[in-house]
């Protein structure tokens, strides 16, 4: 064939210019392991550094909603529990929005945006907190006539099921009723001894 000689160097350059570019692939590789390197001996977690190259790397609206993606998901494994953002989460998961709390926020209520305030009433205890204390607290709780809806400890936390028992065993209630000691006192009847007025019948 009449083509054959000029197909044949065709090929050679096409050959020749994939085999310059991957030369040049495998030097920009090796500068990339390079600033790797030197990151790493500075301190860096390089790991952590190449995450976020690849973060930087999409489009900032669909960054957005692959972290708010993954956040949903770690949720609904339980792998948010004990953090602020954990509990918001759980809530927007069980159809519970959190309710911001008297005087925080903007007006109306409404929590500032980007601030998620945890829906517990005090604030949740440290992560070294043993069943044992925690039940120590469960029970200190039910004493000083706390509900059993104070419970500080996360869902699926160890700790909240020590917590409710020692405040169940406390009281002598499984939690569902309202247990004698929280019951309100009932008023006295007019007449009765000791009811409101003095002197009695003048």
């Amino acid at each position: 064939m009449s083509n054959g000689p000029v197909a044949a160097e065709q090929l050679r350059l096409l050959i020749e210019r994939i085999e310059r570019l991957e030369a040049e692939k495998k030097a920009i590789a090796d500068d990339i392991r390079g600033v790797y390197a030197e990151a790493k001996s500075n301190g860096f977690d390089t790991k952590t550094m190449r995450a976020i190259v690849k973060l930087r790397s999409i489009d900032e609206a669909e960054r957005r909603e692959q972290e708010a993606l993954l956040d949903t998901y770690k949720a609904a494994l339980g792998m948010l529990d004990g953090t602020p953002l954990g509990h918001w989460a759980l809530q927007r998961l069980s159809k519970a929005d959190p309710k911001p709390e008297e005087g925080e926020g903007g007006a109306g209520g409404e929590p500032d945006a980007g601030t998620v305030e945890p829906p517990a009433e005090e604030a949740p205890p440290e992560p070294e907190t043993t069943p044992e204390q925690a039940r120590a607290m469960g029970a200190a709780a039910a004493r000083e006539g706390k509900p059993v809806t104070a419970n500080p400890f996360p869902a699926r936390d160890v700790g909240r099921a020590a917590w409710d028992e020692a405040w169940c065993q406390e009281l002598g209630t499984d939690g569902m009723d309202i247990p004698d000691a929280l019951k309100p006192t009932p008023k006295p009847k007019k007449g009765a001894p000791g009811a409101g007025g003095e002197g009695g019948n003048d």
